[in-house]
Formats: C-alpha cells, structure tokens, sequence
C-alpha cells in the first residue's frame, strides 16, 4: 500500500516544463498512454536530449498534468527548464507561475500502479495535515521522478508536486 514519507512546502519560480504531451482520460474505460509515451521517449533519446536543455530542477523528470477538461487532461513527460528556454523541435511545452508547492514523497509499489494511483490523495491529505490547502487556480499537478528511480524495482519513491497556500 501506498504511503507519504514526508512532505515538504517549498517555492517554485517560474519555469518552463518542455517534453512529450499526450491527452488523457480519467474514465474507467480510457486506455493509459503515459507508460508507452515514458518508454518510447527513454527508448528514443528524448529524454537524454531534453536532460541537456538548461534545467531549473535538475536530477529528474516529470510527469506534468494539466489542461483539465472533464475527466479529460494533458500529460508531459520532460524536464523542468528555466524560463524561456528554447522548445526543441517536436516538443510541447507549459510555462508555470511561481507558486508555493508541496512536495508529496509518496513510496509504495512500482509495478502494480498503486503508488501512482494514490499519490494525487495522499499529498492532498498531508497539505490539509499541514495547515496548508491545495491550489487548483494553477491548473496543474506533477509526478517528479528523480534520476535514481530504479523503475524496474518492486517499490520506490517519487515526488508529487501540488501548487498549495497557506490558510
């Protein structure tokens, strides 16, 4: 089962999330294309490539959500640069406001999809346990993956990224 390790509150200037998008659905009948789009842009050099773009968080990925419509969103798979860094050919991009963000570090298993399911629920609860609320005004969430990942590994633990404020 899925669990918080800890949670940390920290500022995040404005930055530029450059990577691969797909749409995505929230519905029980919806295909998932995020592990494909992972697999296919480590397999392809994608990820090696935008790991050399000037990062403003180094040492990891993400997995970024937004655009939400419904039940339907975008997915990224990137970095995270610095502002106003130049979008390589055939990749998408969002630029993100400054916002307080708390850093949910969410352990549980890899290969069974429950630490990935659970990690939106469980950062919310630790900002509510802070003192804190998240914010939707930014219109965005984020799986932050470090580089030490091993994702072939039973269980591991990862970053998930919440814009949040305090009460």
């Amino acid at each position: 089962m899925a669990f918080l390790e800890k949670i940390e509150f920290v500022f995040l200037p404005n930055v530029r999330i450059i990577g691969r998008e797909v749409p995505c659905s929230l519905s029980p009948d919806a295909e998932n294309p995020v592990p494909a789009l992972w697999e296919a842009s480590f397999a392809d050099g994608t990820i090696d490539m935008l790991k050399k773009l000037p990062l403003a968080v180094p040492g990891c990925t993400i997995g970024w959500m937004g655009d939400v419509q419904g039940q339907d969103y975008r997915y990224i798979a990137g970095v995270i640069a610095q502002p106003d860094t130049p979008i390589p050919q055939s990749m998408q991009f969002r630029d993100l406001s400054a916002c307080d963000v708390a850093k949910g570090y969410i352990h549980g298993n890899l290969q069974n999809g429950d630490v990935y399911v659970n990690a939106h629920t469980l950062t919310l609860e630790g900002i509510a346990a802070s003192q804190r609320q998240y914010d939707y005004s930014f219109g965005w969430s984020a799986e932050v993956y470090p580089d030490s990942l091993d994702f072939e590994a039973q269980e591991g633990t990862f970053c998930y990224f919440q814009p949040c404020k305090t009460i």
